[in-house]
């Protein structure tokens, strides 16, 4: 009776556990496996780089947009600069003088020769007439210096002390220039003895100084500018229409 007990309790064992464990090998039982088991941080979507205002992306586009924003900024600014100095600059050079060559004389013309080589004496007188045609504006000029050529030879140069002209003024000033035993060859000797005979001598005059700018409050000084008077003919120069000089304004030419 005992012994069909022990067969029963067997039985039981064995349908409970149906797949009783293999043997394992001495060496597989002394073997032993670890794992370690670490955290992986879950991926940030998108939306989690563009709400974190902390996220390293969201820091650079800041910083790019700031500097787009300044470069605009500062080139909408320049631009603004360069169309109002070009526009003031415009209404400058419309405010420049008209200046005319009134009369042109030479006188005491000289050539001389020693050891073959000849030498020149003359005098040239150029009679200037400055108008301010501005309405309200008056001009102001610092000294103006002048060069004078005849015949595209040197006569000489020297300068008009500063002065001011008001709105509608008209001013004539004097220039005159000599030159004193001065070398010459012998091609322009000739030219300007036959010119000097026929008085149609060909005079160029060149000036340049500083003029300034007075209107109303605004008083703009020391800007550069020059005048030139070419080719003008002794013989024929007309009251009523004098040959005119060009001006040009902030030229850096020196004499």
């Amino acid at each position: 009776m005992a012994g069909f007990a022990g067969a029963s309790s067997s039985q039981q064992q064995h349908l409970q556990n149906p797949n009783p464990p293999l043997p394992q090998h001495q060496h597989q039982q002394q073997r032993t496996k670890r794992v370690a088991f670490s955290e992986i941080p879950g991926k940030r979507t998108m939306y989690e780089d563009i709400q974190d205002p902390n996220s390293k992306g969201h820091r650079s586009c800041r910083c790019f947009t700031c500097c787009a924003w300044i470069c605009i900024s500062v080139t909408a600014f320049l631009i603004i600069i360069f169309v109002l100095g070009f526009v003031a600059v415009g209404i400058l050079r419309s405010s420049l003088p008209h200046i005319n060559v009134l009369k042109v004389h030479s006188s005491n013309i000289s050539i001389s020769e020693s050891s073959r080589q000849k030498f020149l004496t003359m005098e040239i007188s150029v009679k200037l007439e400055f108008e301010n045609e501005n309405d309200k504006m008056s001009l102001h000029y610092e000294k103006l210096r002048v060069e004078i050529k005849a015949e595209n030879v040197r006569i000489g140069h020297t300068a008009i002390p500063g002065f001011s002209q008001r709105s509608g003024n008209e001013t004539k000033i004097d220039v005159n220039t000599t030159t004193t035993n001065t070398r010459i060859d012998d091609a322009n000797a000739e030219i300007l003895k036959l010119r000097y005979r026929q008085k149609a001598m060909l005079v160029d005059l060149f000036m340049t100084g500083d003029v300034g700018f007075s209107f109303g409050g605004l008083n703009i000084k020391g800007l550069p500018f020059e005048v030139n008077c070419q080719k003008v003919n002794e013989a024929y120069i007309k009251s009523d229409d004098p040959p005119k000089c060009y001006t040009k304004l902030l030229s850096f030419r020196g004499l």
